[in-house]
């Protein structure tokens, strides 16, 4: 499902209204900014990504780990101090500072007024992480089942089934769980621990699941025609 699908469903069709709601900012043009800037951060993205082992490293950790509350899920979760101190680490990663951001956002859409862009700029980078980690959901799930569809002779297909059985399943329980128990997963805090990790290896290494996908694969669904490669 594209980026842009996978925005607009979110939230029951809500979520650019919760954002500007949420921010004290008009319904119109808050949609009309997210339109523009979430597409060229998901771009840009997928460009560093490419580029940077590391930052594609903590994007497969973040899939990974993706079974807290999404922040595509309410409006809290996208607009909180987290989500928001989240987006800046994702803007200042793959732009090189958030000045540096502001001034190539800027550029998507110079009609986009000052304010709209500081306030909106680290929410759509967080929603594309997020959209980027929901749209891999399936095939993180398939990765952490491969042994055991292998003794069970199921082979790719039959794990494929079994992990999105298995994530079914485990869906339904979270939802049975308070919603205090429930921690969405936090892409500065996945970088974090990403970082200190290989600091304290003196080789670092790929990740099984790293060398099973491609940043390609990563990408494919969220970027449909936006990408470039």
């Amino acid at each position: 499902m594209s980026l842009m699908t996978l925005l607009e469903q979110a939230q029951g069709g809500r979520l650019y209204s919760a954002v500007a709601q949420s921010l004290d900012l008009d319904d119109a043009e808050t949609r009309k900014a997210m339109r523009k800037l979430c597409p060229a951060i998901a771009d840009r993205l997928h460009e560093k990504a490419a580029r940077d082992e590391e930052l594609f490293q903590t994007l497969i950790d973040l899939i990974e780990g993706g079974a807290g509350a999404s922040p595509l899920d309410t409006p809290e979760t996208l607009t909180g101090a987290e989500a928001i101190a989240d987006g800046n680490a994702i803007l200042d990663d793959i732009y090189g500072s958030r000045n540096e951001a502001m001034v190539a956002l800027r550029q998507v859409d110079e009609t986009i007024p000052e304010r709209e862009l500081s306030n909106l700029a680290p929410i759509a980078a967080t929603a594309v992480v997020a959209a980027l980690a929901q749209a891999n959901r399936p095939m993180a799930l398939a990765a952490a089942q491969p042994a055991a569809a292998a003794q069970a002779g199921q082979g790719f297909f039959g794990a494929l089934v079994a992990a999105i059985i298995a994530g079914i399943v485990s869906a339904l329980t979270k939802q049975l769980k308070p919603r205090t128990t429930r921690r969405r997963t936090s892409y500065a805090r996945t970088r974090n621990q990403r970082k200190t990790t290989s600091r304290s290896r003196s080789t670092p290494t790929r990740r099984k699941a790293a060398s099973q996908v491609s940043v390609e694969d990563l990408f494919r669904d969220i970027l449909g025609n936006l990408g470039k490669k």
